[in-house]
């Protein structure tokens, strides 16, 4: 016989004795119902004993389900209104499923507590001894947390404490990390985001390298909100001492992107510090639509350094491994439908050689106004026009004092169609530099120039070729005559050019590109007077594969380089190969810079993989090798288990690099593919790899 709970309060009323209890109304109140094989009530205790089959449901006032509870033997306290189970019972909610021995809810204030407790959560399994819940959250005592479907789990973290916040987070103390009955990592705090909320991540990764020792760096990432990201780096190098740092990430592209990097660290022995600080923001100061009448915004970029080899001992990822310059700059621009007017300032600083421990200022500029505007058309003239002019205080890095330059140019042009695929497009220009010194050594320049461009296209499906004539004449200092006493005669530029560009199908490009020049101040026989010939070709294949090539040839030998990249294979498999040379007259004729990367999965169904790059540099001596050096070598090998992803890395780079790294990642904690990191990496940091936190 099955019981109900409205079939009971209609049997008890028809006695006196419970004519006096107010029954709850079956809609507009918080309540339980339930069905029973059997079903008993104590109308002095007001306790309602269930048995068979028990399947209580808790309702809200909108009569909606709040918890499902099933089980083999239940008593309801009405007085407390208590459920109680002694035996086995399953609690179904919209957060997931309880499993416990034993256990009371409190259904009136929604809480309760579960002896030997099980629950499931999305891909997550917990367990305690005791769990107590209300409303807002679980609280596991001598607990234990898995994401692995095996029995038994083929990893698990026992804790003491875990507190679980429903799509929010959950939070673990005391972690001991067990593969199968073995312990191997003890870690304090483990935090997991979920959801929507405020996630707070741990990520360790331990290592050692030959120059800083043993290892242990450490993450802490804090998304503040779907548009804001910080984290934290707190780093312990054993032979050089505790590194700090931290990154900082905001994105709301219609208003402002923002990145910032920091990194320090004193070595030991040491009473300086080393540091990076890396970054930029764009920020824009109105909304800028078709009714306003101009776009105000800011930008700035800084790569700041305390020594060109700071990266290659602690960032070593980063493609400014060992940086030769660091650079900062900021503008303020407004743009408008017809001009755009920018206020910058910024600086330069280079290592002047290979053994430099510091940089040097090379250019700066402080600070710098630029007023362009845009093609326009002056009524009753046949052609387009362009505007642009600059002034900056700027200095160089043999004067320390600050010098006035600038430049003004206006450029005329117009596109005349001859036939049907031809088109000639002239153009002329003249421009007045200025260069105003505050220093007795160097005299006021005031230096006019002129000149013009002519081309000539032709327009086809497979492509395009451009003929054309360029010149540019400079005038003497402050006077409006060519500079015929100088050692050029004032001819900057006089010769005729020709661009080849060949685009049989979209996978395809080639191109060509050389000139010759006419100037006659000096005297040279036609093949000296051949431009140096630029090639290139480009195959793309698919997406899986590409090929790119660029050589430059000086005809008469005054400098070549030649560089070669391609790439062949999917994400797991792959290989691919650089090759550059450059060479000047006089200077390193032979040297060759391989550049070599390659991925391999052993067999599809495996979950080893193997990747590796290897960079080195050769010099060849009448046609033999007499020097080879790897410049850099790094091999990781990767292995996929059920539960969990493992790297192993080996670097070793000059400067003293040799790096040995080691990560295990759980599934259950890989940085999600969010928005927000996705889109910070390839505006800041294209170069960072998947997944990773930091260039390591």
């Amino acid at each position: 016989m099955r019981a109900v709970l409205l079939a009971l309060f209609i049997l008890s009323a028809a006695f006196p004795e419970a004519q006096a209890y107010d029954l709850p109304s079956s809609t507009g109140t918080h309540r339980v119902e339930f069905e029973a094989d059997e079903a008993s009530f104590n109308e002095y205790t007001r306790i309602i004993g269930l048995s068979g089959h028990v399947r209580l449901q808790e309702k809200d006032a909108d009569n909606h389900v709040m918890k499902i509870i099933r089980a083999k033997e239940v008593s309801v306290d009405m007085n407390n209104k208590t459920v109680t189970s002694p035996s086995d019972f399953v609690i179904d909610s919209s957060t997931g499923s309880i499993y416990g021995r034993s256990g009371t809810v409190d259904y009136g204030r929604n809480k309760g507590t579960i002896k030997d407790a099980r629950f499931t959560y999305g891909t997550f399994t917990f367990r305690g001894k005791e769990v107590s819940f209300d409303e807002n959250r679980y609280v596991y005592r001598k607990a234990s947390l898995t994401s692995c479907d095996a029995e038994p789990p083929h990893y698990r973290l026992k804790t003491s404490v875990i507190k679980i916040v429903p799509e929010r987070y959950f939070l673990a103390y005391n972690c001991l990390l067990y593969l199968g009955k073995v312990p191997v990592f003890y870690f304090p705090v483990l935090y997991k985001p979920d959801g929507e909320g405020t996630p707070f991540t741990t990520y360790l990764f331990p290592g050692y390298d030959s120059r800083n020792g043993p290892y242990l760096k450490a993450n802490f990432a804090y998304k503040i909100n779907p548009e804001t990201k910080v984290k934290v780096y707190l780093d312990y190098f054993s032979k050089k001492g505790i590194g700090t740092g931290g990154e900082f990430d905001f994105r709301r592209p219609e208003k402002n992107i923002t990145n910032i990097s920091a990194y320090r660290i004193r070595e030991s022995g040491e009473s300086f510090d080393r540091w990076a600080l890396t970054g930029g923001y764009w920020h824009s100061f109105n909304n800028y639509n078709e009714s306003a009448s101009a776009h105000y915004y800011s930008q700035s970029y800084f790569r700041l350094l305390s020594d060109p080899q700071f990266n290659n001992h602690y960032f070593r990822s980063n493609p400014f491994a060992v940086s030769d310059d660091k650079y900062a700059s900021v503008a303020f621009t407004r743009q408008s439908r017809y001009t755009i007017t920018r206020l910058s300032a910024r600086r330069r600083d280079i290592m002047p050689d290979d053994t430099a421990e510091d940089f040097i200022r090379e250019e700066e500029s402080s600070p710098r106004f630029d007023f362009f505007a845009v093609p326009f058309s002056i009524k009753g003239l046949p052609w387009l026009n362009s505007f642009s002019v600059y002034v900056e205080s700027g200095r160089e890095h043999a004067y320390e004092d600050y010098q006035k330059k600038g430049k003004a140019e206006w450029t005329v042009y117009k596109s005349i169609p001859l036939l049907r695929h031809i088109t000639l497009a002239p153009s002329a220009f003249v421009s007045e530099s200025m260069y105003l010194s505050t220093s007795t050594a160097m005299p006021d320049e005031w230096t006019g120039r002129y000149g013009g461009k002519v081309n000539l296209r032709l327009d086809q499906r497979w492509g395009s070729l451009d003929l054309g004539y360029a010149h540019t004449q400079r005038m003497r200092n402050s006077v409006w005559k060519d500079d015929l006493d100088s050692e050029d005669k004032g001819q900057e530029r006089r010769g005729l050019y020709a661009d080849l560009f060949i685009v049989p199908d979209y996978k395809t490009y080639f191109r060509a590109r050389s000139g010759y020049d006419t100037r006659d101040y000096f005297s040279a026989s036609a093949h000296d007077r051949i431009q140096p010939l630029v090639t290139e070709i480009s195959y793309s294949p698919s997406a899986y594969s590409n090929f790119f090539a660029q050589d430059t040839y000086d005809f008469h030998g005054s400098s070549n380089s030649f560089i070669m990249q391609g790439r062949i294979g999917n994400r797991e498999n792959y290989f691919g190969l650089g090759l550059s040379n450059y060479s000047s007259a006089g200077g390193d004729d032979g040297a060759w810079i391989f550049h070599n990367t390659f991925g391999i999965k052993f067999y599809p169904k495996t979950t080893w993989r193997l990747e590796g790059i290897l960079r080195m540099r050769t010099v060849a001596d009448e046609g033999h090798n007499n020097s080879l050096r790897f410049f850099e070598k790094t091999v990781s090998l990767y292995k996929d288990f059920h539960d969990f992803r493992t790297r192993l890395s080996f670097r070793s780079r000059p400067g003293g690099v040799k790096d040995v790294f080691f990560i295990v990642t759980l599934k259950m904690n890989e940085p999600q593919k969010e928005d927000l990191e996705q889109k910070a990496k390839e505006y800041w940091r294209p170069w960072r790899e998947d997944g990773a936190d930091r260039d390591y």
